[in-house]
């Protein structure tokens, strides 16, 4: 219980829960003052009725010019030396000298403390990545952050001084990616090895407001099948079934599920059943796999420049994989007809693999499917796109996330069979029927068209319980880790 209220409060800091009785301002240190006029008193000692603390003209033309001096540093070959607190002072200093400004200690430490946020780390953000409930993070303007648990937005009091600082710590976080936002490129985006996935887009695209930033922050912290079972992804009997498929290095899969639902975090940890001899190409559009396995090899596309050439698509890579030799492709998302066709050919031909695809439901992934294929291949019969897509995909697994707790769950698990009397069969293993606290899973189906795979890993569906959860769960087995076998 205690546990829960001290989430409770570190939320609150940052959000707009549990303010309707008390008016309060919540400090750069993390502290909260009380204000009986009810206005929020600002760090240098300016007072804002929406929340927001503020520096005066001379202490934002301190904080700008400081910021310059720290810029033209890391441009003359400093950049790869880490910002220390005496280097941002000094530069605070050099300008006030130079300029003959005279601010006092209070607002010389405020100048600071936005210099350390916007230079170091997540900047004004920190305080949001830290915090583990925090999913999605959406900044409109330089004024406006609002934080995502789950699907639920709430807004912060979090902001940065000026529109210029705004910008400039856009421009610094994309530095560390190798990207830039410009008329040109007006949208960016990008995913760090950690998984951190980031989407800006440039002011001259976005109306009244702007630029946009959108960081989506993975809250499984470990890719590990022990990991989808710790953050109650799916019980272990499920979780141990995929893997055993995936073991085989014989089927092919399809995650589905909405955006923000998981799904290629479940890639990655199934990612880790991989075979050690196995050669594995990945093809997407921001390189987000990064499996850790001896034989990976990663394609990323390209758009066209401003002259409009020098474009490399998803399907130009798939083709481009046949060519490679691999054993498995892994396709990080189907975005377009043509890059589901090339992945499904490259399925029918032997080439197993996983891939991504936003759908509402298990089934309705099939219905995606054919779709995409209908697009690509206008004139051909839908009895001959379900013919492919029955020899292509062998496991649908549909991913969800509680709108309530916000945590992802595996929803739906189906087994594609064979094309019979102009449709495709199919026979529901898992699925989830209870949500919150207790989740819990309904076995559909204790016979599966994988009997003998399963069975080879010590998998007998026949003598599992009718519905499964967490609370008499037996351990997940060592993970088969690709370079270790």
């Amino acid at each position: 219980m205690k546990d829960d209220n001290d989430r409770d409060s570190l939320l609150d800091l940052f959000s707009t829960r549990a303010k309707e009785t008390t008016e309060r301002t919540t400090g750069f240190m993390g502290q909260t003052r009380e204000d009986p006029r009810g206005a929020r008193r600002g760090p240098a000692g300016t007072t804002s009725a929406g929340g927001r603390t503020s520096l005066s003209p001379i202490a934002s033309a301190v904080l700008r010019e400081a910021r310059r001096e720290l810029g033209n540093q890391e441009a003359q070959g400093r950049g790869g030396i880490e910002i220390s607190e005496e280097t941002i002072s000094k530069a605070v200093d050099a300008v006030c000298a130079s300029r003959g400004f005279n601010i006092d200690d209070i607002a010389r430490a405020d100048i600071i403390v936005h210099l350390k946020r916007d230079l170091l780390g997540w900047g004004v953000l920190q305080p949001l990545i830290d915090n583990p409930e925090v999913t999605d993070i959406h900044c409109y303007d330089y004024q406006t952050v609002v934080l995502q648990r789950g699907k639920m937005s709430e807004a912060t009091g979090l902001h940065w001084p000026t529109p210029e600082a705004y910008r400039t710590f856009i421009d610094r976080v994309l530095f560390r990616l190798g990207k830039s936002l410009s008329t040109q490129q007006h949208t960016v985006d990008a995913a760090f090895p950690d998984g951190k996935r980031l989407c800006a887009v440039h002011d001259s695209v976005c109306g009244a407001r702007g630029p946009l930033m959108t960081i989506r922050v993975p809250r499984v912290a470990e890719a590990t099948l022990e990991s989808l079972v710790s953050y109650q992804v799916a019980p272990p009997l499920i979780v141990n079934y995929l893997a055993a498929l995936t073991r085989t290095c014989e089927h092919t899969f399809i995650v589905s599920g909405e955006t923000g639902t998981g799904k290629t975090t479940l890639m990655r940890c199934l990612g880790t059943q991989f075979r050690a001899d196995e050669s594995i190409v990945g093809v997407e559009d921001t390189p987000e796999l990064n499996y850790q396995h001896p034989y990976y090899r990663s394609l990323v596309s390209r758009p066209a420049n401003t002259e409009g050439v020098g474009e490399v698509t998803l399907q130009e890579h798939i083709r481009t994989t046949l060519r490679l030799c691999p054993t498995r492709v892994i396709l990080g998302e189907m975005r377009t007809p043509e890059a589901a066709e090339s992945f499904l050919e490259a399925a029918q031909t032997g080439h197993c693999g996983m891939s991504t695809i936003h759908a509402r439901n298990a089934r309705e992934t099939l219905t995606r499917l054919e779709a995409l294929l209908g697009r690509a291949q206008r004139g051909v019969s839908m009895e001959i796109i379900r013919q492919q897509i029955a020899l292509a995909v062998d496991v649908v697994i549909w991913q969800c996330r509680e709108r309530a707790s916000g945590k992802v769950r595996m929803a739906e698990v189906i087994e594609v069979g064979h094309f019979v009397e102009g449709n495709i069969q199919v026979r529901p293993m898992f699925k989830l029927v209870e949500q919150g606290d207790n989740p819990q899973w309904e076995v559909l189906s204790y016979s599966s068209f994988f009997e003998e795979v399963l069975e080879q890993n010590g998998i007998y569906l026949g003598d599992a319980p009718k519905f499964l959860g967490f609370s008499n769960m037996s351990n997940v087995p060592a993970t088969h880790e690709a370079s270790g076998r």
